[in-house]
């Protein structure tokens, strides 16, 4: 039976979830538009192989958001919170847009603990004026756009539009699984983000790091993802063709290889 079940963290409930015997371990953190939940095509191929944690950020999923400190900083010490709960002294840590800048952050923070990084269609608190315009930009897109409400059945920003030609059916499912719980609000967290700059210390990473990116992300474009990447020495980029910003849902077979010959060469 895998673990799953609440860590008390700084007075707030962080839920998670483990599943797997054997192997390393490696730790899933979800976008802005998930949970832990979102990442069960990445659990079923990794579970063979690796102990998979999951786990919801505070206000997220089944996670409480009861002190109303949010966003990436408080995310990172309740990732230690979990690791230390499992008695987990290493893992390769993943983070998927949102869930980057707390990877980043436990990554910079607990540099010991990390065997590899891996940074899904985000730039992780790394900063550089064009990244700050970028997102500032889509930002105000974003704003302007209209509410959920009136989208189109199975559109989400957070997937690629081919997804609604090739499979309704599985783009449905990732706005059904955003309504099962009531997330903060992109407002509350997008400052937080802007405000959480990993840049000056990006030279402190040594673990292992990959840069993962949808070719058609439109939030973060591979272009802005190489800028990133190039602040981190020795880090590469992979670009899964034909995929917006969640190619992990949307070619959930192309970006596991990717991951898992990645996992492979950093545990070699």
């Amino acid at each position: 039976m895998p673990a799953r079940g609440f860590v008390t963290s700084e007075g707030e409930l962080i839920y998670f979830e483990c599943w797997g015997e054997g192997g390393q371990s490696v730790v899933l953190g979800h976008g802005m538009g998930g949970s832990h939940a979102v990442w069960y095509q990445q659990v079923a191929h990794l579970a063979a192989d690796y102990q998979v944690v999951t786990w919801d950020q505070r206000g997220f999923g089944r996670s409480t958001a009861l002190t109303g400190d949010l966003g990436p900083v408080p995310a990172a010490r309740d990732l230690k919170a979990i690791l230390d709960h499992l008695d987990i002294t290493q893992a390769h840590i993943v983070g998927q847009s949102m869930g980057g800048w707390s990877a980043l952050g436990f990554a910079l923070d607990h540099p010991d603990r990390v065997l590899s990084l891996i940074l899904a269609d985000t730039t992780a608190g790394l900063f550089t004026p064009r990244i700050r315009r970028v997102l500032d930009d889509y930002a105000k897109l974003i704003a302007a756009s209209p509410p959920p409400e009136e989208w189109p059945l199975g559109f989400h920003p957070a997937v690629g539009t081919q997804l609604l030609t090739e499979d309704l059916a599985q783009a449905f499912l990732y706005t059904q699984l955003g309504t099962l719980t009531d997330p903060p609000d992109p407002e509350t967290i997008i400052p937080l983000l802007m405000a959480t700059d990993h840049t000056r210390r990006a030279a402190e990473v040594s673990a292992p790091t990959l840069f993962i990116v949808g070719e058609n992300d439109p939030i973060f474009p591979p272009a802005l993802i190489r800028s990133a990447a190039d602040l981190i020495d020795d880090s590469r980029v992979a670009v899964v063709e034909n995929t917006g910003h969640s190619p992990y849902f949307e070619r959930p077979e192309t970006w596991n290889d990717i991951v898992a010959r990645f996992l492979q060469q950093s545990a070699s």
